[in-house]
């Protein structure tokens, strides 16, 4: 469509261009001393009413409607464009939204809409590249059994980078996730953080026992960015290897024995 629109205004412009230049160069031919025919006058005259009703005005009635074409294209890209903007709103993270850039930049018919899709693409890349980094980083931290003091450190801090290319657009529940505050050999040690993380103001904190540790966690979150939310909130209340993990996998299973939970 935008190619057959530029030609048919290249178009246009040629024909108007067409008589303006005749008329320059008769002007200059009478000015310089030059004379013409009745005769001559008249063939003239004749081309010229062929001229406007057979080509100007058709020409011009293409330029009227190709205008009009375009204005109405432009309405839709913008309802479409609008859309577009909703979708991306609803990305909860940057991945969702390389993966709207990605798959848009290609399909998108529209080669204005496609090239803001590009553009869009070029801008979050580098992003991107970090946020999958990042990612890779904490499930190999999280894929092992026990984590030294160090690592866990390392966890957390990886995964509060994180939490900035995670930030969610909406409200909406995507799971069970809890912080795991603590991990303690025996019960006692266990019993002793959980009672500092309750005067610190921790919110109704609990004990688990899970791979032979005892562990405190947090209540359960709706979503990881509000279990990140809430380590960012109370920093000065958490040790900084406290980590933010899927309870439904972490502990899918579980039973209370009167003092701590015990995971299956």
């Amino acid at each position: 469509m935008d190619t057959l629109t530029s030609i048919i205004n290249w178009f246009g412009v040629a024909y108007v261009a067409i008589p303006l230049l005749s008329f320059i160069v008769l002007l200059c031919y009478f000015l310089f001393g030059g004379k013409i025919s009745k005769e001559v006058l008249d063939k003239i005259i004749e081309f010229g009413k062929w001229y406007i009703v057979s080509v100007a005005i058709v020409f011009a009635a293409k330029i009227v409607e190709s205008s009009f074409t375009e204005r109405e294209t432009g309405i839709k890209e913008m309802q479409v464009y609008d859309k577009y903007v909703a979708t991306i709103l609803e990305a909860d993270n940057i991945e969702a939204r390389w993966k709207l850039a990605e798959y848009f930049s290609t399909v998108t018919p529209t080669e204005r809409l496609r090239v803001r899709w590009v553009a869009y693409k070029d801008i979050i890349e580098t992003d991107y590249i970090a946020f999958k980094e990042l990612v890779n980083k904490e499930n190999e931290l999280l894929s092992q059994e026990s984590l030294t003091s160090n690592q866990k450190s390392v966890l957390n801090n990886v995964q509060l980078e994180k939490a900035q290319y995670e930030r969610k657009l909406i409200n909406k529940s995507t799971g069970n996730w809890c912080i795991v505050f603590t991990g303690d050999a025996t019960l006692d040690q266990s019993t002793y953080e959980l009672n500092n993380l309750i005067k610190s103001g921790i919110d109704d904190p609990k004990i688990y026992f899970r791979n032979n540790s005892y562990r405190v966690i947090s209540k359960i979150f709706s979503s990881k960015q509000d279990a990140l939310d809430y380590v960012l909130l109370n920093k000065q209340k958490i040790r900084n290897d406290a980590y933010i993990v899927n309870k439904d996998t972490w502990c899918p299973n579980e039973s209370f024995t009167g003092e701590f939970y015990e995971c299956k």
